[in-house]
């Protein structure tokens, strides 16, 4: 699969701000299985812009304004090819090896451990019992893959996916009081679960197929598309698989649809917008749009 990224930001000061630095991480990856074509990016006011790789491997852009200024806008235009078209495609490994497995890559790469022992308010130790859900255990005598999924299912009876909801919540046990979450909260959910289980996960914020944001089959005739927006899942270390994508808040594998932009421990290592200057010290206002649209090769 093709597709063109098409991110707009704006950002309003009610009044003059100068000296404004801004950290995005809104480009995709480029690994095995996505290929970053191209991409361009412009500032207004006009402003150098400065690319590298933070401590995950992502791409982010650095660059500032340093005169006064009531309004400052980038736009980020990319094209990128996905190849995950088949998510359950990689070599099985027999459920009694996927502990060694996992253990000799952690021993390859310590830095994994990062993504077994980091804890925090938003992924924490969790409970045996989640209200009258009980936590699931980690069978070793079953493929781990097999037992993601289940995981994701039983996360989604705890805590359905709620579409208008953006922002996370600020603690992972607020989840359970709200019983609905983002699709941050789910995959913090899950990460800790992994964690539980002394399986490497980590966070990651992307873009979907645009498909995802058309109307539900039990919409009105005429429902407009949902609005565009940043989707976040969680990958695990699977053995003989690598890193793949589990989705709890659409129940699915992350496939060809999916463009992954950021990973990190937690949302907080992925924050898309970053910024500081010197301003009155008024929130400033932000408006943002997205437009993913699957493009023909050639």
């Amino acid at each position: 699969m093709r597709y063109q990224i098409e991110r707009v930001c704006s950002i309003r000061f009610a009044t003059p701000a100068r000296e404004h630095h801004v950290q995005i991480r809104l480009a995709p990856w480029d690994d095995e299985s996505q290929t970053l074509l191209q991409i361009a990016l412009t500032v207004e006011p006009e402003a150098g812009v400065l690319a590298c790789r933070d401590g995950f491997g992502n791409l982010s852009h650095h660059f500032a304004v340093l005169g006064a200024h009531r309004e400052l806008a980038f736009t980020m235009i990319a094209q990128v090819e996905t190849r995950r078209e088949n998510p359950f495609d990689f070599p099985s490994v027999p459920p009694s090896r996927q502990r060694a497995w996992i253990a000799d890559c952690l021993h390859q790469v310590p830095r994994l451990w990062d993504f077994v022992l980091h804890q925090g308010p938003l992924t924490p130790a969790l409970p045996e019992r989640i209200g009258e859900h009980a936590l699931p255990i980690l069978r070793e005598d079953q493929p781990l893959l097999e037992q993601i999924q289940e995981a994701s299912a039983w996360i989604q009876s705890i805590a359905p996916f709620d579409p208008e909801r953006e922002i996370p919540v600020a603690a992972l046990p607020a989840l359970f009081d709200a019983g609905r979450g983002c699709a941050a909260d789910l995959a913090h959910l899950l990460i800790a679960l992994m964690r539980q289980w002394s399986i490497p996960s980590r966070f990651v914020s992307g873009y979907l197929d645009a498909s995802y944001f058309d109307a539900d089959d039990g919409d009105p005739p005429g429902t407009a598309p949902r609005e565009q927006r940043l989707h976040h899942w969680a990958e695990v270390l699977i053995p003989g698989g690598g890193w793949r994508g589990i989705d709890p808040a659409l129940g699915l594998l992350a496939d060809a649809t999916y463009v992954r932009v950021a990973v990190g421990r937690d949302a907080r290592d992925v924050q898309p917008l970053r910024q500081a200057c010197r301003s009155d010290g008024t929130a400033p206002e932000l408006e943002e749009t997205l437009a993913v649209t699957p493009i023909e090769p050639g």
